[in-house]
């Protein structure tokens, strides 16, 4: 043999080698970057510092994550105070995520071959329904109801769109955001609307495995609020036999108390960690990989009690975002199996090419390919770990609303409230145990 095949072979070497650690370095550093970043703004939200985290947050902007970076963006600000710039960041996200509904095929590709982080991110159902939640949110408490209006039927438009045939979501996610658009359709008085609202969501409840009685008492006492305002017998005698309720507050808006509805987000959401695998094959010598996703809660539940004019009222747990995550990924697991086999079988095509071309080298692509092939573990981790919430009737004025959190107390200053409305304010809590 001359030299020059010799040569070229350890040409052809270098170059995989070469080429394929650039690879793994770029996926590596994308990666770590994100990881390190997204760690800090924890460290920064439970230290009750969002300023802190929103500069932690923006070295990561930009680039396949900027869907994901907006949404994080926006929840920091409105833990800020910033619910104007909350709608901007959502405002930004919305189009990005419209767009990644027709995923590139190119990205497909590259996922389906190399790895999942090669797609960008695309919000789940779960998540694209909070950002309506919070940005109606942002809204009610900039006092402008007519705009959360607009996000409530986004809300129904996106659950429509995508499951036409269905009353819930087929994988959850659906019950505390139908519950949040009656409380929006309540506040601007369209009365009808709420009443539909309220039923959708205690379908969503019910189709998550909830009992009557681990209803949101709340959402209890709307439905029978609503039954007899708008004459429905039937159905209200069904609900207070269901919810076993006899009394409740008068639907008007002639009522001489006004109603302050707090959010509590608790706690830190989920995150995700890798659990990977890379296997040899002792007949050929080449790698096989399997890495997947696992769901990771980080907050031990706790609830709050609110207090303002005499009055007071323990939150009651209206979302479990942890749970969704989970119910989310457990729809998804069989996907990603099949994309890991997917990946395998072209890295064996990649390999045998490559032994082709030199013995042994198919071993070296199989292993570096099966290294870079790591799970993909974004999510939205500036949502709580759950959404709690909680209703005081009070006389008009202007209070300071006390809220008593585990580790701590926090005043919320100058809330209004105005005989027959509803003011809407909240608190995320962003603690680590």
């Amino acid at each position: 043999m001359s030299a020059y095949p010799q040569a070229a072979a350890g040409a052809a070497r270098r170059s995989y080698a070469w080429l394929a650690g650039v690879c793994l370095l770029a996926l590596s550093g994308c990666s770590l970057s994100y990881t390190d970043a997204m760690q800090q703004v924890d460290k920064d939200m439970a230290a009750q510092q969002p300023q802190a985290a929103l500069k932690a947050l923006d070295k990561i902007s930009g680039g396949k994550d900027q869907a994901l970076y907006l949404l994080n963006k926006a929840m920091l600000l409105r833990m800020a105070g910033d619910y104007a710039g909350s709608v901007d960041a959502f405002e930004q996200a919305k189009p990005l995520i419209q767009y990644l509904e027709a995923t590139s095929v190119t990205e497909n590709a590259a996922a389906f071959t190399i790895s999942e982080n090669l797609r960008s991110y695309q919000p789940p159902l779960y998540e694209r329904l909070l950002a309506h939640v919070y940005e109606s949110l942002d809204y009610l408490q900039l006092g402008q109801p007519d705009s959360a209006r607009v996000e409530a039927a986004q809300i129904d438009d996106l659950l429509r769109r995508l499951y036409p045939n269905a009353n819930t979501a087929p994988n959850g996610g659906d019950a505390f955001p139908r519950y949040f658009s009656g409380l929006v359709y309540e506040d601007l008085g369209q009365y009808s609307d709420a009443m539909i609202a309220y039923r959708q969501a205690l379908l969503s409840y019910k189709a998550q495995g909830a009992s009557d009685a681990s209803i949101p008492r709340d959402l209890q006492v709307s439905l029978c609020r609503f039954a007899e305002f708008l004459g429905l017998s039937d159905e209200l005698n069904d609900y207070k036999k269901r919810f076993n309720l006899d009394t409740w507050p008068p639907v008007s808006k002639q009522d001489d108390q006004g109603q302050v509805i707090f959010i509590y987000g608790n706690g830190l959401g989920p995150v995700k960690f890798a659990q990977n695998a890379v296997l040899p094959d002792p007949v050929t010598g080449h790698y096989y990989s399997i890495t997947l996703p696992v769901v990771q809660t980080r907050t031990r539940e706790t609830y709050a009690e609110i207090s303002a004019g005499g009055v007071s009222a323990n939150t009651t747990r209206v979302a479990s975002i942890a749970d969704d995550a989970e119910e989310q990924y457990k729809a998804d697991r069989p996907k990603l199996l099949a994309a890991e086999f997917s990946r395998n079988v072209a890295r064996t095509v990649a390999a045998n090419k490559a032994d082709r071309s030199q013995p042994g080298l198919g071993a070296v692509v199989s292993l570096i390919a099966s290294v870079a092939d790591t799970a993909d573990i974004r999510i939205w981790a500036t949502l709580p770990d759950n959404i709690q919430l909680a209703r005081l009737r009070l006389p008009p004025g202007t209070y300071n609303l006390t809220v008593h959190v585990r580790g701590g107390t926090r005043v919320l200053k100058d809330v209004v409230v105005q005989a027959g409305q509803m003011t809407f304010t909240s608190l995320q809590w962003a603690t680590l145990q």
